[in-house]
């Protein structure tokens, strides 16, 4: 099989979940399909795993332009299948799938506002009728689709992604609590806040894009909340300045209210260290009985769940808990979900 995977993800200055789980899925295929040709496809060179072939294509360098390039089109010809990420793919000469990571416009149209919920039903409307297949990381993300779009579960199929590799794990903690994720609405920060006063004794850390607006508006929530001399937001950090954070947090929050995975659950309980996460998101699913799963919306559930997940008898069992959970997210089992996604695709 001659398969092309949309890399634009991979690109210098691009963060996030999505980033992750393109450079995975790579390192998978490559690792466990070795019958499969396998190349990354972007406008321009993109630091990819050893041993996959990027193919700078030219052409216009914002994603959504490129993907409807004729540049892109043309380098496409003589493939078997190209596969995207998202689900803005290019209109290619070849049969295409794709992975919905979520649908937060479907149980949070308020959090996402019109414009941007318009959006996303137009692109998995023109999914829906193009693709051959899609992949949905977790079962919340599947039922998201199925009320999106009740033909969905037709062509979709679940496949996790693996956990990201981890070479060390917690020893001890400073008494931190660390978020990692972009600062938007529905990531839920300002009821992590609320819900850590008096319960977080430690700084709170916050690591990920920080647009200037959102961070206004979260300073103003730690204020009232009286926390705000001890959050630090962080940005963006490397990934070495990452695993320290992880390896010294106490504990680890996302109660996004919307989360099609969440890499931070399994980059959490992979070094040994609790997380709470919000009840009936992908999160959730991820942590399984190794996080704990709270109502975002009860700061008083909030501030009990960090409370019970600071305690020594509870690090104790995610000491042992956490990296047995992580280990089930392997690269093999992604590589097999994806390789027979695309196989039915192709009529196999």
């Amino acid at each position: 099989m001659r398969l092309g995977i949309d890399a634009t993800e991979l690109r210098e200055g691009a963060v996030g979940g999505v980033r992750t789980a393109v450079y995975l899925l790579l390192d998978a295929l490559r690792n466990c399909a070795p019958d499969v040709e396998l190349m990354a496809f972007a406008p321009e060179p993109v630091e990819t795993p050893r041993g996959v072939r990027c193919v700078a294509t030219g052409g216009p360098r914002r994603p959504l332009f490129w993907r409807r390039s004729r540049q892109l089109r043309r380098h496409l010809r003589g493939l078997d299948l190209f596969h995207s990420p998202v689900t803005a793919f290019p209109d290619a000469p070849v049969p295409v799938t794709a992975t919905v990571h979520e649908l937060p416009f479907v149980e949070n149209f308020r959090l996402e506002g019109q414009g941007r919920a318009l959006v996303q039903e137009f692109w998995l409307a023109r999914a829906m009728s193009r693709c051959r297949a899609l992949v949905a990381p977790t079962e919340a993300t599947l039922s998201q689709l199925r009320v999106a779009h009740p033909a969905a579960p037709r062509i979709a199929r679940v496949v996790p992604h693996p956990a990201p590799p981890v070479e060390r794990t917690s020893h001890g903690h400073d008494g931190s609590l660390l978020f990692v994720g972009r600062l938007d609405k529905r990531k839920c920060v300002e009821a992590l806040l609320e819900g850590a006063s008096g319960a977080v004794h430690g700084e709170i850390r916050l690591a990920g894009e920080q647009p200037e607006r959102r961070r206004r508006a979260i300073e103003e929530v730690a204020a009232r909340a009286g926390v705000l001399d001890r959050v630090r937001f962080l940005g963006v950090v490397d990934a070495i300045a990452l695993d320290d954070l992880y390896c010294r947090a106490c504990v680890v929050g996302l109660l996004s209210a919307s989360e099609g995975f969440g890499f931070p659950v399994l980059e959490g309980l992979a070094r040994g260290v609790p997380v709470v996460v919000a009840k009936g998101t992908g999160a959730a699913e991820v942590g399984g009985e190794a996080a704990i799963a709270v109502d975002p919306g009860s700061r008083e559930e909030i501030n009990a769940a960090l409370r019970a997940a600071a305690t020594p008898e509870h690090r104790q069992r995610i000491a042992v808990k956490g990296p047995a959970r992580a280990m089930e997210f392997t690269p093999e089992r992604t590589a097999r979900g994806y390789l027979e996604v695309f196989q039915r695709a192709l009529g196999g």
